[in-house]
């Protein structure tokens, strides 16, 4: 009897793909886009039109550098035995901080006006300290994987495989303090009206007008390599990939070519 079910066993282990044709994961990483460090001071052509209702009026711009995120994610892939190229869906979010500081100059002030921009984190539970300033991207990708290798090459049962792919990226990031961002989102005349001692409710405005043009998108591309392993019968594979992303920032502070490594598991059937 044992003998007969150790054949059985045997016998499916053989017969099942070592890769499943549909899988659904969860992955961790670490993702190397930074964000430049930068002192600046608009004024003139350069001051946004928000800001521009006051004769001789500056905006003085301060940020730190940021230096790689983490990330989360999931996807989910589709693997057809009748075409060699294989389909992933994943979306990952990286974010950090970084500290900044927006302070307005003016004839009109009887001192600096400080514009709060640490803003809410964008991650539940995630804690930041005041001043700091949250960056996330949100990297949705899809992916047409090529097989190159599976190994042990002479084995029957080859769990693990080696894969390179490409694919387009749509990103969904947040806006940057920083010059271009900021022409962006005080682009419209008088939407901050400067008051002679900086009341707070006008610095409110001017932070609620950052917070709600915090987000833009734009697509990008990514080129891809991984490796998975799938023990046949077993429903659980993992993976480890990495992906360069090719401009996928969605400010000029930010990188255009980071690249994102990701580990995870998951169920597949």
């Amino acid at each position: 009897m044992k003998l007969k079910l150790l054949v059985a066993l045997s016998a499916l282990a053989f017969a099942a793909p070592s890769h499943a044709l549909v899988g659904l994961a969860v992955s961790a990483g670490l993702n190397s886009t930074t964000i430049s460090g930068a002192d600046q001071t608009m004024v003139g052509a350069t001051l946004p039109k928000a800001f521009s209702n006051d004769t001789g009026a500056s905006l003085v711009v301060h940020r730190t550098k940021l230096s790689g995120m983490t990330q989360f994610g999931v996807k989910a892939w589709l693997e057809l035995p009748v075409i060699p190229v294989e389909f992933e869906v994943a979306s990952n979010i990286a974010w950090g901080y970084y500290q900044s500081s927006l302070i307005l100059n003016s004839a009109a002030l009887t001192h600096p006006d400080t514009i709060k921009v640490d803003v809410p984190a964008p991650i539940p539970g995630e804690s930041k300290k005041s001043g700091e300033t949250p960056y996330f991207s949100w990297l949705t990708d899809l992916t047409f994987r090529y097989p190159i290798l599976q190994l042990p090459p002479l084995s029957p049962i080859q769990p693990l495989k080696l894969w390179v792919g490409a694919g387009p990226t749509y990103v969904v990031a947040s806006r940057v303090v920083d010059q271009s961002d900021l022409e962006s989102i005080y682009g419209t005349a008088g939407s901050y009206t400067v008051s002679a001692t900086g009341d707070a409710a006008a610095e409110a405005a001017a932070r609620k007008t950052f917070i709600n043009n915090l987000t833009t998108n734009t697509w990008g591309a990514h080129l891809a390599v991984g490796a998975q392993l799938k023990i046949p019968v077993v429903p659980i594979a993992l993976f480890i990939d990495g992906k360069w992303y090719l401009h996928v920032a969605t400010s000029s502070a930010a990188s255009k070519y980071p690249f994102v490594v990701n580990i995870g598991a998951g169920l597949s059937i």
